[in-house]
């Protein structure tokens, strides 16, 4: 396992040094930009340097430092990426169970269909349609931003969840139940395609676990469904998922951008798509690099973390070698 670590961090760190080349090409074909004297590759390496200490150069929209925009940003995306990856878990690991027990049946027909459709549905028109009628229509909840403006709360984590609680603010309570609302529906709406995704891939790992022989011992010894599910089933299927948890996560943070967009909620990607529109090029590389070797980082983890938690992956890399 321990070679295996290596590999994988060796893998990351050869990514993330592609990354860093494609965003120096990226930067070194606007004019000014960049200092170059004509030797690439001390160029690179001055370059490689400079982001290092955390130098990702200069916005030309507001003229401040691109990472200081984007520690202002990025806990907005992470907070919202957060809240629709555990809703998707919470309602696909035991939708998708309960598929997986009734596999071939009228239910699990019923569930894979409906999955099926909610899949198909583009993001932009579901953010568009819940918009307008849970809070134009029927005036139930925000329609954008993440916080009223009626509430004066300090930013100190970026999380505006976790700011409204720790805030000494009088009405941080009511901030807090505030910031709840403004976060509901786009996180519904950008929980909706990772949900898909976890129902069918937890009715897989369920179906399978239910063909193997200790399931039918555990029929005889005369346990109940729920004590086979709570002790077996999940037990054994959950953690197959965490490789596909985490390629979601990825999925959620790049469709994150239309959510943003649509919701005008102050993350990432609403920033990225104003730094599209304003030629911002010292931005969107700024941008685009750290979501990038954010993505890499997180699915490098989950490999690891996949293969310290599951005796049988172990099992396998251990059969390799």
């Amino acid at each position: 396992m321990f070679f295996y670590i290596i590999r994988r961090i060796n893998l990351l760190v050869i990514t993330v040094t592609a990354l860093t080349v494609i965003g120096f090409y990226l930067r070194s074909r606007v004019p000014g930009d960049l200092a170059l004297d004509g030797n690439i590759f001390s160029n690179y390496v001055d370059y490689l340097l400079a982001i290092m200490q955390g130098d990702l150069g200069v916005t030309s929209g507001t003229g401040q430092p691109v990472l200081d925009e984007i520690l202002i940003v990025f806990p907005a995306t992470l907070e919202l990426c957060f809240s629709a990856f555990i809703l998707s878990i919470m309602i696909g690991v035991p939708i998708g169970t309960i598929a997986g027990m009734q596999r071939g049946s009228s239910l699990d027909s019923t569930i894979m269909g409906i999955s099926l459709f909610i899949f198909s549905i583009p993001v932009f028109w579901l953010a568009s349609l819940v918009m307008m009628y849970f809070a134009l229509n029927w005036n139930w909840l925000p329609v954008t931003g993440r916080l009223n403006l009626l509430y004066d709360i300090d930013s100190v984590t970026g999380f505006m969840l976790i700011d409204t609680l720790i805030s000494d603010n009088p009405h941080s309570q009511d901030a807090f139940y505030d910031a709840l609302k403004h976060l509901l529906l786009p996180t519904i709406v950008l929980a909706t395609v990772p949900t898909t995704e976890v129902i069918r891939q937890m009715r897989n790992h369920v179906s399978d676990v239910m063909k193997q022989k200790y399931i039918k011992a555990a029929a005889s010894k005369g346990l109940s469904k729920t004590e086979i599910i709570m002790r077996h089933v999940l037990r054994n299927a959950i953690p197959n998922m965490i490789p596909h948890l985490g390629l979601q996560f990825s999925t959620v943070l790049t469709t994150a951008m239309v959510t943003e967009a649509v919701f005008s909620w102050p993350g990432i990607g609403r920033w990225l798509i104003n730094s599209i529109y304003q030629q911002d090029h010292a931005a969107i590389q700024g941008g685009m690099l750290t979501v990038a070797i954010f993505v890499v980082t997180a699915n490098v983890l989950t490999e690891i973390l996949t293969v310290v938690i599951h005796p049988i992956r172990r099992k396998e890399l251990y059969a390799q070698h």
